[in-house]
């Protein structure tokens, strides 16, 4: 899946927008479909094509090859590209269908529906699915739509000596709770070796251990006093 591509991108909100200058900067070749009711794209300088999603004619009016081009379900709304990726999938049994997604639940939802691999905008810093996109062009564009959308920034944190979470383990600190989103663990006993959070490993944190987490700063500075009360 790597090297230039032929795709259609579906959408052209704050995510289409941000995927189409990145994946044309790396040479591919994006046609750009909205729906025909979109008034958010006027005065754009790109050609952009307008269908009702609804009607299979209009899809098969773009001419896809199912061969050749991959297709994105970048629209601005969850349902939507629920939708898109049933459709698409029922037509073109074979082609590669991608998605995005603001949640767990939808992502499961997208890939039920037939959708090939789904980008979770909520967890994406964790880079998760980038290796199976067209990298570095999607990894870019990840990075704008999700920090600087969401007013999110990375930070490492570590573990204190007699900290709450000395002698925890991963499973045993909410982040979702907080709002936290845990990338990595630097095991300073390991050598400044990096686990990443979906290791199977349930990793036990000592002391100097490392998280390398996203969050919001108010949220980041919740989980650091937390984590500077001691046992």
């Amino acid at each position: 899946m790597y090297g230039k591509k032929n795709i259609v991108l579906f959408g052209y909100g704050t995510t289409g927008k941000q995927l189409y200058k990145k994946l044309t900067e790396a040479g591919n070749r994006v046609r750009v479909v909205v729906e025909s009711d979109d008034e958010m794209i006027e005065g754009e300088d790109i050609d952009i094509l307008k269908i009702n999603i609804k009607h299979n004619e209009d899809i098969f009016s773009l001419a896809i090859d199912p061969r050749c081009d991959l297709l994105y379900c970048g629209m601005g709304r969850t349902a939507k590209n629920l939708f898109l990726v049933l459709r698409l999938r029922a037509l073109y049994p074979e082609a590669t269908i991608l998605s995005i997604s603001n949640s767990p639940e939808s992502t499961r939802k997208l890939k039920y529906a037939g959708a090939n691999s789904v980008i979770d905008l909520y967890e994406a810093t964790a880079r998760r699915t980038v290796s199976s996109l067209t990298k570095p062009a999607v990894t870019k564009a990840l990075d704008e739509i999700v920090y600087r959308r969401n007013d999110l920034r990375m930070m490492e944190m570590a573990i204190e000596k007699y900290s709450v979470y000395d002698g925890k383990k991963l499973s045993e600190i909410p982040f979702r709770k907080f709002g936290i989103i845990l990338i990595a663990i630097i095991d300073k006993e390991l050598g400044d070796k990096l686990i990443f959070s979906y290791s199977t490993i349930d990793h036990m944190l000592d002391e100097d251990d490392v998280l390398v987490i996203v969050g919001k700063e108010k949220d980041l500075a919740k989980l650091q006093v937390k984590m500077l009360k001691k046992n």
